[in-house]
């Protein structure tokens, strides 16, 4: 089996519930810089079931689409792909993602991130996409490289993380 075979992405949905709960529970350290808001959105799994409802309005309302990351040979989530603030006037939407660092290093999201540029590109007209990253995000940014998107711009103290000062965060695009 190759490694492209060996996960699938879908909505989230809830029957995702204690399987995303699980995920952000044990790997709490690697998510917290950069996806607090969603961390702190599923801190048990009553939350988690929340946030998954609320999740499934957005993609019926076509606001932000977020879809899990499945392994297929021990099904579980390996990570989140967000298709986000989308712009149907100027054909725009932001990418964010994570992954559980124990599926890192395969290509994973490389493959989702262009699985889901496809899917918004075909099914929602959009043709032109974000990510935003730090520099000393170097998984981050190859991720961005590797999927075809190129570094336009720094955005000065674009997002405060927790507890820390803002920070400088760096603008990658990928048109249609």
């Amino acid at each position: 089996m190759t490694e492209e075979s060996q996960f699938e992405i879908a909505l989230l949905n809830a029957e995702d519930a204690k399987a995303l709960h699980l995920l952000l529970k044990e790997d709490n350290d690697a998510f917290k810089e950069y996806f607090p808001i969603t961390l702190s959105e599923n801190t048990s799994l009553s939350a988690t079931k929340k946030y998954i409802a609320l999740k499934e309005k957005e993609a019926a309302n076509k606001t932000d689409f977020t879809f899990a990351i499945h392994t297929i040979i021990h099904p579980e989530i390996a990570g989140l792909v967000i298709l986000k603030d989308l712009d149907f006037e100027n054909n725009e939407a932001e990418l964010a993602y994570c992954l559980s660092p124990r599926f890192q290093g395969r290509g994973w999201i490389t493959q989702a991130v262009s699985q889901i540029v496809d899917f918004a590109f075909l099914n929602h007209q959009i043709s032109s996409f974000k990510i935003i990253t730090h520099k000393t995000n170097t998984k981050s940014i190859a991720v961005a490289e590797h999927s075809g998107f190129v570094w336009h711009s720094t955005l000065e103290k674009e997002f405060k993380p927790e507890g820390k000062e803002a920070q400088d965060m760096e603008l990658y695009i990928l048109k249609k």
